[in-house]
Parts: C-alpha cells; sequence; structure tokens
C-alpha cells in the first residue's frame, strides 16, 4: 500500500514543486498584456461547470441502469444512487458508472479530434467533457485500492477479486495517467489563445492557461455545488477533481514548445446560451432529480 500513497503524494505535490520551479526559471520574465481576459474565463467556467454535472449524472446513470438490467430496483439522485432487491452481480456493476464515463471520455475526445479547426464554443465543451470523463473516472481506480469500500473497489476487490499486485498496477497505471492526461490537457486548452499572443513567452503560456483553466475550475468548482447539496458534504467534490487536475495543467503550461492555434470565439464574447442551460440544468437536478427518479 505504501508504494500507491507515495504516487498519491506525487500526484498531489508534484505541480506544486513544478510550479515553484517553473517560477524561480521564469521570474525575469513578463507577460504582455491581452493575453486573455474575463470573457475567456467566464465561458470556460460556464462548460466546465455544465461539464462535470452531464458526467457525473451519466455516471449516476449507468449504474442505475446497470443495477436495473440486474432485475433491482434502482433510484437516480442528483448526487447518488440507491437500490433494492440482490443479485449477484451487483458488485460488479458498482464499477459500471465509472467505466461509462471513461469510455465517454475517450468518445468525447475523438468528436474533439474532428472539433480541432472549429471556432466554435462546442469545442471547448467537448474537450472539457472528455476532461471530466477521465478525470473522474481514473481516480476511482487509485482511490479503489485504498478503500475497496468504494463503487469501483468492489467491483474489482468484491467482485473479480483482483490480486493485491494486479489492483496495485492498476492503482499506479491510473495515477500515472492522470499525470499525462492533464498535461495533454495543457496543451489542448493553449490551442484556444488568440492568434495575435506570442506563445514562445512562456509567461503569456501561464497567463493564458491561469484564465481559462485554472480560473475557470475555480469558478466553475463554485457554480457545481448548488448541483450537490443537499447533503452539504457532496459540495466538497468538484474541489476534490479540481485538486487531482488542475495544478497539473498548469504546471505544465511549457511543456508544448510548438502550439497549434486556432483562435477560438470564447475570448470574444460572453455566451449567455451556455449560461441558460446551466440554470436550466440545475432545475431539472434540484426540482427532479434530488427527489429521485425510479427505474
Amino acid at each position: 500500500m505504501i508504494i500507491v500513497q507515495i504516487f498519491f503524494a506525487i500526484l498531489l505535490l508534484g505541480p506544486i514543486l513544478w510550479g515553484v520551479r517553473n517560477w524561480a526559471k521564469y521570474k525575469k520574465a513578463s507577460a504582455p498584456e491581452g493575453i486573455a481576459n474575463y470573457t475567456t474565463m467566464i465561458n470556460s467556467s460556464v462548460l466546465y461547470a455544465i461539464a462535470f454535472n452531464l458526467i457525473f449524472f451519466l455516471q449516476e446513470l449507468f449504474l442505475v441502469l446497470g443495477k436495473k438490467a440486474l432485475g433491482l430496483e434502482a433510484i437516480l439522485y442528483h448526487n447518488n444512487h440507491n437500490w433494492e432487491g440482490e443479485h449477484l452481480m451487483t458488485l460488479l456493476m458498482q464499477g459500471s458508472g465509472a467505466l461509462a464515463i471513461f469510455l465517454i471520455g475517450l468518445i468525447c475526445l475523438a468528436i474533439f479530434h474532428f472539433l480541432k479547426n472549429s471556432k466554435s464554443i462546442l469545442k471547448l465543451f467537448v474537450l472539457w467533457l472528455a476532461f471530466h470523463g477521465l478525470v473522474q473516472s481514473l481516480p476511482q481506480v487509485a482511490v479503489a485500492y485504498l478503500d475497496p469500500s468504494t463503487d469501483v473497489g468492489e467491483a474489482l476487490v468484491g467482485y473479480l477479486n483482483l490480486s493485491q499486485p494486479l489492483h496495485i498496477i492498476l492503482a499506479l497505471s491510473s495515477i500515472i495517467a492522470i499525470a499525462m492526461v492533464n498535461i495533454w490537457f495543457s496543451r489542448q486548452l493553449l490551442e484556444f489563445v488568440s492568434n495575435d499572443v506570442d506563445l514562445n513567452n512562456p509567461k503569456a503560456k501561464f497567463m493564458y492557461i491561469r484564465f481559462i483553466a485554472v480560473g475557470a475550475a475555480i469558478i466553475g468548482s463554485l457554480l457545481i455545488v448548488p448541483f450537490r447539496i443537499p447533503p452539504i458534504g457532496q459540495a466538497i467534490t468538484p474541489f476534490i477533481i479540481f485538486v487531482f487536475s488542475i495544478p497539473w495543467i498548469w504546471a505544465s503550461a511549457t511543456v508544448s514548445k510548438h502550439i497549434r492555434r486556432t483562435s477560438n470565439r470564447i475570448n470574444e464574447n460572453i455566451y449567455w446560451s451556455p449560461i441558460v442551460f446551466l440554470v436550466l440544468l440545475l432545475i431539472f437536478f434540484q426540482l427532479v432529480l434530488a427527489p429521485g427518479v425510479e427505474f
């Protein structure tokens, strides 16, 4: 177990140490003006919040559908699920949600590939969907090793009865994947920068990531809180996702030397349709899902 804990510590502390190194290395550089603005941050934060909630909803939905397929009576909530009945494969289906959103994340990556040249805000939305599909699912594999009572833990340990060495390999692989995936996402987010920004300046990269990713994820996480409560304990979930991922995106901003820029409209105007959709989604979560939907 100690090696998994060490890798977890590296996952959390790695970007902090990397960030300190970046500060020491580039402290004499100055960032030019006009790199990003609050329009970028607002658009990105709303899309981030929508993507988080949709992916989390799909995870719980597939957990419920997995139970339903076994003939159990399941109830879907806005931040959880429940069921009645027994089946030999119930524990296996506890992993169906994480598997589903992992596959959805991969599908969104494939869709993003076809939107590479698009100037539509849909491009960033699909990227955030892919991000949450992967970042909400991969950590569950590592956490399952430390706590077998989690959903994925019950599937891997309770039903599949994985050997400890194999489970350790899966946990370490997922931790490494989390870091690598977020480093890759950093490069993709930099592609949204305006064409007139000089990305040869490392401070320019850090500043743009600060708007489109770090600031947007902080605001987005705050926007997610009303979707999670009650109970109040559920409000911490988006911030846990933030800690596992966004620091890596920020710290690795200068890794890619050559960025293929496709300036996007998210830098130009605040889009109201995603804001309206987010409000409607909140109403749906609180009025329909919070009381529970039986399957």
